[in-house]
């Protein structure tokens, strides 16, 4: 009777959680004149695609995925090497102020990211070539977040039997290969669960690439999504058409990589 309760309980949950995202789906599909209905229409009649039509190509939104996607690829890459890197150096090697130095890592972790944000234009305003240049936003989302990355991937790679390392370094393995060969792999859950963190960061951010993105051709998608919101009104099933865009992506992420997420978790969970 219990497990009923409980099972019927978290249906609910999900239920509440998920209805926001049907309800921007179903307005994404209808016309202008039925997004205000009283009862609102949980099934749009008539039901359209004009309005991603509209995104796609009036809109424009097709340069804003490929500005999405050419950005984010690169600085997912640099940013999960970088943090892999880092975390395995603290991990495995002892060097002089080691602990010291991983403390004070950790200690940035404790700045709010928007006080960041004033010295980081400054410094990048100062060098004009990387305003409105995607490779700024590259080497910025590849460099962020490694202090929280490397914090959560040091525990994984401790926590690795080092006698692998040991045996493939007696075979002549050098400390490249022993990383790639015998450590990635066996962080897989955990690189996983990273990409998928380091993605959400960087595909969603507005904030930093409308300070930095001036010119209309290299915008990315949050940034396209905000010319749908005027100063005194919202074009809602076109800006809802637009998120939909904005979000397929994420759900084909999760998709990828939500094996290594569960894996990590509970493997998370078990260690503690």
């Amino acid at each position: 009777m219990i497990n009923i309760i409980v099972f019927c309980i978290l249906i609910l949950g999900a239920i509440i959680m998920t209805f926001p995202f049907y309800y921007m789906f179903i307005t994404s599909l209808k016309e202008t004149g039925y997004i205000f209905t009283v009862p609102p229409q949980l099934i749009p009649k008539p039901a359209t695609f004009q309005n991603y039509i509209t995104v796609w190509k009036e809109a424009d939104f097709a340069r804003y995925f490929i500005n999405s996607v050419t950005i984010t690829l690169p600085a997912i890459i640099l940013n999960v090497l970088l943090s892999t890197l880092t975390a395995y150096g603290f991990a495995r090697y002892n060097f002089p102020g080691k602990e010291t130095f991983f403390s004070l890592l950790i200690a940035t972790l404790a700045v709010p990211g928007l006080l960041l944000i004033i010295p980081q234009f400054d410094i990048v305003s100062k060098i004009r070539w990387l305003m409105d240049n995607k490779i700024t936003l590259i080497l910025t989302g590849g460099i962020g977040g490694i202090a929280f990355n490397a914090f959560f991937l040091r525990g994984f790679f401790e926590a690795m039997p080092v006698e692998y390392e040991e045996s493939a370094e007696l075979d002549g393995a050098n400390a490249w290969q022993r990383f790639i060969y015998i450590v990635f792999p066996q962080a897989l859950p955990s690189v996983g669960a990273l990409t998928i963190m380091s993605f959400l960061g960087i595909w969603d951010d507005y904030f930093w690439p409308s300070l930095i993105l001036t010119s209309k051709n290299n915008w990315t998608l949050p940034i396209g999504i905000m010319t749908f919101k005027g100063q005194f009104s919202v074009q809602w099933n076109v800006l809802f058409a637009g998120t939909m865009i904005s979000l397929a992506p994420v759900l084909v992420v999760y998709v990828l990589f939500q094996k290594y997420f569960i894996q990590s978790v509970s493997e998370g969970g078990l260690k503690l």
